[in-house]
């Protein structure tokens, strides 16, 4: 799976996950969705340190924004304050990375 398609995958994920952070009955289903994306990146981030390159792109740094949107500390993922908000700021990091991407592709 390259970046683009990992970071498609991602954004439906977050898409879904800010449908259902007001819908108290759907609760297991985002829970999920939380964990998901937080393993994604997590496992993109892990890929990085394994990799000697030491340039920051804007996807890693992407993972890295997701990494930290979805860590709540020792607070329930239930409890948390702005959780819409936080999958907003995902979302929103993973369109403006998808088009940088995009760009970047066209100019090579």
């Amino acid at each position: 799976m390259d970046n683009l398609e990992t970071l498609n995958a991602l954004l439906d994920m977050t898409k879904e996950a800010e449908e259902l952070a007001s819908d108290v009955l759907e609760s297991e289903r985002l829970r999920s969705l939380v964990v998901e994306i937080r393993q994604k990146a997590k496992s993109e981030h892990d890929r990085f340190k394994r990799d000697l390159r030491p340039i920051e792109t804007r996807y890693q740094l992407c993972m890295i924004g997701i990494l930290e949107e979805c860590n709540f500390g020792r607070v329930s993922w239930l409890n948390v304050m702005g959780l819409d908000a936080r999958l907003g700021r995902i979302h929103e990091e993973i369109v403006r990375t998808v088009k940088e991407i995009k760009a970047n592709r066209l100019i090579m």
